[in-house]
């Protein structure tokens, strides 16, 4: 899990949820470029926890 995720004030449910949600678009990027080194793809997947998160926690205040 992202630590963005992980400290976020997110409930343990949504932070699963999210995960699970970044996961699936990045397996849906992977799909699309088969040369995406996994270095990428944790950068990927923290560049996309760092979009979400304050916006998804906005919303929960």
């Amino acid at each position: 899990m992202s630590d963005l995720i992980h400290d976020s004030k997110l409930p343990a449910d949504k932070k699963h949820t999210l995960v699970l949600l970044i996961q699936t678009m990045l397996n849906d990027v992977n799909k699309q470029i088969t040369h995406l080194g996994i270095n990428n793809y944790v950068k990927l997947q923290d560049d996309i926890a760092k979009l979400l998160v304050p916006i998804i926690e906005d919303k929960l205040e």
